[in-house]
C-alpha cells in the first residue's frame, strides 16, 4: 500500500473509531442525509433490474451497501474497502452482506469472482490513480456505476482548497470530461451520464431545506446541474 493511500485509510479508520461510522453516515446532519439519499436513488436507478450480484467497491462502513440491500433484498450484495476498521464495523452491523478488506488499486486483494454490477460511490476522488482504479473495476464487473463529486462545479473547487475536512481526506473532484476519458481509456463505454443533487454535505439546515425543495426543478435545467450540481453519475459497460 502506498504511503498516500495508507494515510488516507488511517484517516477513515480514525473516523470510524471516533464516530462509530463515517461522519456523513452516522448521526449525520440533515444535509448529509439528503445528499446521500439522492445518491442512493441515482445508484438504484442505474442498477439493471436483472442484476443478481452487486459489489460495492469502497464500501466503507457499509451504509451504502445496506441501502442497496434494502431496495434489492433479492440480490447478493458484497462490499470491500481498504479501511479494515470500517469493514469490521460494517460486517457487525450488516451480517446479511459479505464484506472483506480490499484495495481497488491492488487487484490481488479482490474477491475471486465477477459481479453483475459494480458500484464505485465517492471513491475515486480519494485515490492517487483513478484511471487504474477504473481499469481494475473491470476485473470485478463489466457494468460499473461511478458516482463522484461534480468537478465541473467552481464552488466545490474552492471548498476543496479551504475545507479542513476535504484537505484531511485528500479530496479532489474531477470534471465529467475527465471521468469520461478515464472510462474510455479503461476499456469502458459510457452509456449514461447525469448530474444530480444540489444539497452539499455538512450544510446549514435552513439552507438545506430551501435547496432541497427546489432541487427537482433545478435538476431539469441542464447547464445549471452540469456546473452547479453536487454529483456526477456515470453508467459504463465494457466495450
Amino acid at each position: 500500500m502506498s504511503t498516500s493511500l495508507k494515510k488516507n485509510v488511517d484517516v477513515f479508520n480514525a473516523d470510524v473509531a471516533s464516530n462509530q461510522g463515517y461522519m456523513y453516515t452516522t448521526e449525520a446532519k440533515l444535509s448529509s442525509k439528503l445528499a446521500n439519499k439522492r445518491m442512493t436513488e441515482a445508484t438504484l436507478e442505474m442498477i439493471d433490474k436483472n442484476a443478481v450480484t452487486i459489489i460495492d467497491i469502497g464500501a466503507g462502513d457499509g451504509t451504502y451497501s445496506n441501502d442497496i440491500y434494502q431496495a434489492r433484498p433479492q440480490s447478493k450484495i458484497t462490499g470491500f474497502d481498504p479501511a479494515a476498521t470500517a469493514i469490521k464495523m460494517a460486517a457487525q452491523k450488516y451480517p446479511h452482506i459479505e464484506f472483506s478488506v480490499g484495495n481497488l488499486l491492488d487487484a490481488s486483494t479482490f474477491p475471486d469472482k465477477k459481479y453483475d454490477v459494480g458500484v464505485i460511490r465517492g471513491v475515486l476522488h480519494h485515490l492517487n490513480d483513478p484511471l487504474l482504479a477504473i481499469k481494475n473495476s473491470g476485473l470485478l464487473s463489466d457494468s460499473v456505476i461511478i458516482i463522484e463529486p461534480n468537478g465541473n462545479n467552481p464552488i466545490l473547487k474552492q471548498i476543496e482548497k479551504r475545507s479542513a475536512y476535504h484537505i484531511e481526506h485528500e479530496e479532489r473532484s474531477f470534471s465529467s470530461d475527465q471521468l469520461t476519458q478515464w472510462c474510455e481509456e479503461a476499456g469502458f463505454r459510457v452509456e449514461r451520464l447525469d448530474y444530480i443533487g444540489f444539497v452539499p454535505f455538512f450544510f446549514p439546515t435552513l439552507l438545506t431545506r430551501i435547496i432541497y425543495f427546489f432541487q427537482p426543478l433545478m435538476e431539469k435545467i441542464h447547464p445549471l446541474k452540469k456546473y452547479f450540481g453536487a454529483q456526477i453519475v456515470i453508467l459504463c459497460r465494457k466495450k
